[in-house]
C-alpha cells in the first residue's frame, strides 16, 4: 500500500466515525496513532486510554527503579519510607489514618511505616485532644534534616527522566493531569470497600460503564484478530 493511498483509507476510516471532521483533527489523529505504534518497542495496546495509562505506568516504574538506586546511599531506607515522610511534612500534624489515605496505602502497612519512622525519631505522636481514640503525627527536627537530605538524594532520579524536556512541555501535561490527580485523590479517600466496578459506575454512570465495556471486548477482540492474522502471513 502507497503512503497516499495509506493516508486516504485512514482518512475515509476516520470520516466514518466523526461528523463534520475536520482535516486538523484527522492530521492529530492520525499521527498520534502512527507514533504510538513505536512506543513500549511495538507492543502497544489497542485503545488509546491504555496507551496513556501504559506509559505513565512504566515512566512511574522507572522513576522507583531509579529512586531505589539513590537510596543505595542510606541502606536500610525503604522508598515509601520517604512518601509517608514527606506526607507528614507537608500535612503539618495529621491522624494516622488520614497519611495512610495520602499514600492510597493498606491500613496494616501504613501503621509500621509510621511506627517505624518514629522508632528511627523522624516523627512523633501525641492523642488527639478532639478524639482520644487518635494519634495525631508530626515530624520531628531530626525528621525534618534527614527529610531535605531525601530530597537531594530523589531529585537525581528526577533530572535523569525529565530535564531533557522543555519546560512548557511539562507545564501543558500538568495542567492536563492535575485535575485528574485532585479528583482520584478525593475518590480514592472514599473507596473502601467498594470494587473497581463500583468506582467506575458511581463515576461513569451505570449506562456508560456497560458501554464502555463492551466497546473495549470488542476492541480486544479486533487487536487480537488483528495480531493472528499477522502472525499467520
Amino acid at each position: 500500500m502507497s503512503e497516499l493511498v495509506k493516508l486516504i483509507s485512514a482518512w475515509e476510516a476516520y470520516a466514518q466515525k466523526h461528523t463534520a471532521p475536520s482535516a486538523t483533527e484527522f492530521c492529530m489523529h492520525f499521527l498520534a496513532r502512527e507514533s504510538n505504534g513505536e512506543l513500549f518497542s511495538g507492543l502497544t495496546p489497542p485503545d488509546l486510554d491504555t496507551v496513556f495509562a501504559k506509559l505513565i505506568g512504566r515512566l512511574a516504574s522507572m522513576q522507583t527503579a531509579y529512586s531505589r538506586m539513590a537510596l543505595l546511599d542510606i541502606p536500610g531506607f525503604e522508598l515509601e519510607w520517604f512518601y509517608f515522610l514527606n506526607a507528614i511534612y507537608h500535612l503539618k500534624e495529621a491522624r494516622k489514618t488520614q497519611i495512610i489515605q495520602y499514600n492510597f496505602s493498606e491500613q496494616t502497612t501504613g501503621i509500621d511505616v509510621i511506627n517505624r519512622l518514629k522508632e528511627l525519631g523522624y516523627v512523633t505522636e501525641r492523642v488527639d485532644p478532639g478524639d482520644k481514640r487518635a494519634k495525631l503525627v508530626r515530624i520531628t527536627k531530626a525528621g525534618e534534616k534527614f527529610l531535605f537530605r531525601l530530597y537531594q538524594l530523589l531529585h537525581k532520579p528526577t533530572l535523569l527522566l525529565y530535564e531533557g524536556i522543555e519546560h512548557k512541555d511539562k507545564q501543558v501535561v500538568i495542567n492536563i493531569l492535575k485535575d485528574t490527580e485532585q479528583k482520584h485523590q478525593a475518590l480514592l479517600a472514599g473507596s473502601r470497600n467498594k470494587t473497581i466496578d463500583e468506582l467506575l459506575t458511581e463515576v461513569l454512570g451505570p449506562d456508560k460503564a456497560a458501554r464502555l465495556a463492551s466497546e473495549q471486548e470488542e476492541r480486544i477482540a479486533r487487536f487480537s484478530a488483528a495480531r493472528r492474522a499477522k502472525a499467520n502471513r
